[in-house]
């Protein structure tokens, strides 16, 4: 079509008209009603075409149709399938979760993205590293009243050694909606470490605590043995 003059521009919603452009007509602009569509025709052209106040039920197939002015008359007609989306109001957030661990604990926890449209794709990340399928717990998705969608995952694995670096064991969950909304929640659980039994015994007196990291001392004891 090109190098032809242009005769029409029309937009549809499935199959039906919503707006046309024609700049050889004394009003070059005209919209037609179709239900959740409102076009602001001060910011629509021969180039755009601007919805205003969109709502998540007109997603759906829409078509530009343009047609060239006489002699040829020829018409090109291109579709493509637009998706409006809600997204959360708030980050995901895990729930379930200790702050302490030691090893050979279950560590199962969930967490939830709310309210939205579609429902958020969940995943966890263990130290940075992708749970694999057979860790995660799959929940079905839940509505409200304005059909907005709520989605859990949970996972659900045996803590080993191996998982605490440097004491620590990093979760993360990620929410994430396309390519127009992410958002991440994050724990850092430590690690419970055994605490190690210590004796002391003196030419005056013997006793048993418990030590914890700090030196022991009494004033009343000559030398003291860790073990």
């Amino acid at each position: 079509m090109e190098g032809d003059s242009l005769y029409s521009i029309k937009w549809y919603k499935g199959k039906r008209e919503f707006y046309r452009y024609t700049p050889k007509e004394p009003q070059s602009i005209k919209t037609f009603p179709v239900a959740g569509i409102s076009v602001e025709t001060t910011s629509s052209n021969d180039t755009q075409v601007v919805i205003s106040q969109v709502d998540t039920n007109i997603s759906g197939k829409f078509s530009c149709e343009v047609s060239a002015d006489a002699p040829h008359f020829n018409t090109m007609l291109v579709s493509g399938d637009m998706q409006v989306v809600e997204i959360p109001d708030a980050k995901p957030f895990i729930d379930g979760i200790m702050t302490r661990y030691r090893p050979g604990d279950e560590l199962k926890e969930n967490c939830t993205s709310q309210f939205s449209k579609p429902a958020a794709n969940l995943s966890w990340t263990v130290n940075d590293v992708l749970a694999p399928a057979s860790q995660l717990i799959i929940y079905k998705l839940s509505r409200n009243d304005s059909n907005l969608e709520s989605t859990i995952l949970g996972i659900h694995f045996p803590i080993t050694q191996q998982h605490f670096v440097r004491g620590k064991l990093k979760l993360k969950c990620t929410a994430k909606i396309h390519e127009i909304y992410q958002q991440t929640e994050e724990r850092v659980i430590e690690e419970v470490r055994p605490k190690i039994l210590a004796t002391g015994t003196s030419n005056m007196n013997m006793y048993h605590s418990v030590y914890d990291g700090e030196q022991l001392t009494d004033p009343n004891v000559g030398m003291t043995h860790y073990k």
